[in-house]
């Protein structure tokens, strides 16, 4: 598989659409979603020595003990993983009746997959996702400069032990190589990788796979963590950069390195009728009014959602209602009791909704389940009131 090369033509598609994605945005979206701010690179540098998260574990051990079993932990796994291939293996799927039949097989404890439009099978190397919600199997493939290229998986696994097409693929008329997956050039493949990983090892632009932290652990969000820890073991001063202390857009805008930014997308794509934005909460959070205006509201008694904030003002940013460090499922009462610290009838609160059922559960009118696509359900995080045009919301699971 390594040997095997992208096509120019290929890659010239892949160059065109990223040029087109990331247009720029028109300047009232760039002053409202975006700000000067410490973002550190995706791609981690290689270091020697033991791991972060086992030196994080000697002071902070609870902490690492969620991490360790979280969602964001488990975002990058081998092609090989025994769980990986009873998801796949022996399964097949085919977008309607012309499309392609991709098929999954274990061959000695690998995964490979093929398509009855594409002569040869290839491995899958790597997957993408936790598995909370899908996972997408990743080819990888050495370009004529010798640097690392990714083939994205046309077919996925979701939630309901279902396969279907990987959001952004159209099986229905793809053949040929293309309709194994879409291939991503080196700049595209790298930045991938980055927000799967906590740190990405390169040599003249091949990726080391044995110098992989595989997963997002401890230093991936808390850059400088090496810093940090020698200065506390030598007694030293804290010298680690706490989320508190960044503005709410600076603190969304981190999360938005992987979950995406608004200004990685163009004014005319910032549109709450796309059903695709609501794979990208941090988009969506960004752009609510409740974001927008936080400024002007306080929070009933000085409680504040998301932390000490001077003179009872509000915070709200995905760290007002997610710990990272674990799952994100909670009973949506919580989510509810958020929302009423700053909804109320005190002074200076945002007002409350007129709706009768807004007093138990706000969440599946202003943040609901919608149908991304088929066989993905995401929650809706731009809060808003909602219009016939807005995406359908996801029919109730049923018992």
């Amino acid at each position: 598989m390594s040997g095997r090369s992208v096509s120019s033509a290929g890659m010239l598609l892949v160059a065109l659409f990223a040029i087109l994605l990331c247009g720029g945005t028109q300047a009232w979206i760039t002053r409202r979603t975006t700000a000067t701010s410490r973002f550190e690179p995706a791609i981690q540098v290689a270091r020697n020595g033991p791991k972060m998260s086992d030196r994080c574990a000697v002071c902070h051990p609870g902490v690492c003990q969620d991490i360790a079993a979280a969602p964001h932990n488990r975002t990058l796994r081998e092609g090989n993983d025994p769980d990986v291939r009873a998801r796949f293996a022996g399964r097949s799927f085919q977008q309607g009746k012309s499309g392609p039949t991709v098929s999954f097989e274990d061959r000695a404890g690998q995964l490979w997959m093929k398509s009855d439009s594409y002569p040869d099978a290839i491995r899958v190397d790597w997957m993408f996702g936790s598995g909370r919600h899908a996972l997408t199997p990743v080819s990888l493939l050495v370009n004529p400069h010798g640097a690392t290229e990714l083939v994205e998986g046309s077919v996925s696994w979701f939630h309901g032990d279902l396969l279907g097409a990987t959001p952004g693929a159209n099986l229905s008329k793809a053949r040929g190589m293309a309709s194994l997956g879409t291939p991503h050039d080196e700049a595209t493949t790298q930045d991938c990788f980055g927000c799967h990983v906590t740190q990405l090892t390169m040599d003249q632009g091949r990726i080391r796979p044995e110098g992989l932290i595989r997963g997002v652990s401890c230093e991936r969000c808390h850059p400088g963590g090496e810093r940090h820890a020698e200065s506390m073991e030598a007694g030293g001063p804290l010298l680690m950069e706490r989320w508190s202390e960044l503005s709410p857009l600076e603190s969304v805008n981190r999360c938005g390195e992987c979950h995406r930014r608004a200004d990685h997308l163009t004014s005319q794509e910032l549109s709450p009728e796309r059903p695709v934005l609501v794979r990208f909460a941090s988009i969506g959070l960004a752009m609510s009014p409740c974001f927008l205006k936080q400024d002007t509201v306080k929070a009933a008694g000085g409680n504040v959602p998301g932390g000490n904030v001077a003179n009872g003002a509000t915070r709200l940013d995905c760290l007002t209602c997610h710990d990272p460090h674990r799952s994100a499922e909670e009973p949506a009462e919580a989510f509810v009791q958020k929302c009423q610290q700053c909804h109320g009838t005190q002074p200076n609160q945002a007002r409350v909704c007129s709706a009768p059922q807004s007093g138990t559960n706000c969440l599946p009118c202003h943040m609901p389940p919608v149908n991304v696509t088929d066989n993905l359900v995401l929650t809706d995080h731009w809060i808003r009131i909602r219009k016939p045009t807005d995406p359908p919301v996801a029919a109730p699971k049923t018992p």
